[in-house]
């Protein structure tokens, strides 16, 4: 599946809510494009690429990093200075409308969008309210916003030593291994609450600029105290890599053989799988017992898009851009190059991304995930201070440090700070 696209729309034909300035059909055309950084040479040839698809056009293309889960921080200094074409992750919708960073799809941008992705990438990138039609909002290219566990099979050697966390702390700790798992990421954390049956629920008014409504929360139940529990369990075992345990660090880990298991996704299964070789495992995440109850370990799950800014000077281009970017041909290339998960579903079905072991992992651990979206404004940074004080033990079931510091206790105030209540 080779094809590019040449042309989707031509100058003009967008729904009216997206209708451009005619500058879009002169030349010498500017635009500015951000992606992730592990992929700014695989961006520049498919910049390359879309210009020579186009010898019709001249284009000025820049291009600059713009991570996906920092598009709303980026964007919402100056909307209007923003990168006309950039990748945001499907969390970052609501907060990405509040700050005017995106248009709305329209027309053959829509119908192409809708006939060739996954029904849930395109609605991770939609609205729809009342009565009104589903609006779209973003151009879907990558499904595998999520994460499994990596293994080293030498160490651990198959998926039911793997499959709980009990028996991985136990072989890690007895061969002086280390377990990399980012405790203080709240992407992380959240599993451990949502293994335990806790939820979030965010309602908004679409009129008054996406305000939050009503947050409903429910990390401060006793499930969220046998989540506390297992965190610390993990945390307290002296395999446990400790905090900062970043993308590097968990790719030397394995590079160097000192770290037997990791949670993460599949940006690093390329550089994993080639270091360790034969000796390379991947699963869904293992399972864990608290209090004699044993549960499977949750994790996010969200899919990765292209937005396009609704102040460029050239919005039609723009669309056009960002529809080449995601089309199938260079979803197909990112998994090649990258591994990502494609939304395509003629690339997904490809047999060498239906046989791939890590997507295979991927697949079965979405099972086990919660859809990463409309999370409440305030949920990231309460939830990466309880994490980071699980790690050094200021906070523990019978409040060590005193009543205020027991989970209960603490759990009641982080989740205080997440409703604004």
């Amino acid at each position: 599946m080779k094809k590019r696209i040449v042309s989707l729309l031509v100058c003009g034909a967008l729904a009216a809510s997206a209708v451009a300035s005619l500058t879009a059909c002169e030349s010498g055309l500017k635009l500015t494009v951000w992606g992730s950084a592990a992929q700014q040479e695989t961006l520049k040839k498919m910049v390359q690429e879309f210009k020579d698809s186009n010898p019709d056009q001249k284009y000025n293309i820049k291009i600059g990093v713009g991570e996906e889960d920092m598009a709303y921080s980026n964007v919402s200094k100056d909307a209007s200075a923003a990168a006309d074409v950039y990748c945001y992750s499907s969390d970052q919708l609501i907060p990405l409308l509040r700050a005017g960073g995106l248009a709305e799809l329209g027309g053959m941008f829509l119908d192409e969008v809708k006939a060739n992705n996954s029904v849930d990438s395109v609605k991770s990138g939609s609205l729809s309210w009342g009565t009104a039609e589903e609006k779209v909002y973003g151009y879907p290219y990558a499904s595998d916003n999520g994460y499994f566990l990596f293994y080293d099979k030498s160490v651990i050697t198959d998926e039911q030593q793997a499959g709980s966390l009990e028996s991985i702390i136990s072989i890690c700790e007895s061969k002086n291994k280390t377990i990399g798992w980012a405790i203080d990421v709240p992407w992380y954390t959240a599993g451990f609450f949502f293994s335990f049956g806790c939820s979030y629920n965010v309602e908004y008014d679409y009129s008054e600029n996406y305000t939050e409504t009503n947050i409903e929360i429910d990390f401060n139940s006793e499930g969220g105290i046998k989540a506390s529990k297992a965190i610390a369990k993990l945390t307290s075992s002296k395999a446990f890599a400790g905090k900062g345990t970043d993308n590097n660090i968990i790719t030397t880990g394995f590079s160097t053989r000192k770290m037997a298991a990791a949670v993460s996704g599949t940006w690093n299964a390329k550089r994993i799988q080639n270091d360790l070789g034969e000796d390379y495992g991947v699963c869904k995440l293992p399972t864990v017992t608290i209090d004699e109850e044993t549960k499977q370990l949750y994790s996010f799950k969200g899919y990765k898009l292209f937005g396009v800014n609704p102040h460029s000077k050239n919005l039609v281009e723009a669309h056009r851009l960002a529809a080449f970017l995601s089309s199938g041909a260079m979803q197909q290339q990112r998994f090649e190059e990258h591994l990502v998960g494609p939304t395509n579903n003629e690339v997904a079905n490809l047999d060498e991304i239906k046989n791939n072991p890590t997507f295979a992992a991927l697949s079965v651990q979405n099972a086990f995930a919660v859809e990463q979206t409309s999370v409440p404004s305030n949920f990231w940074e309460p939830l990466k201070s309880y994490g980071l004080n699980i790690i050094d033990k200021l906070i523990d079931e019978t409040g060590t440090k005193g009543e205020a510091y027991t989970y209960a206790k603490y759990l009641d105030k982080m989740v205080a700070s997440i409703t604004n209540r």
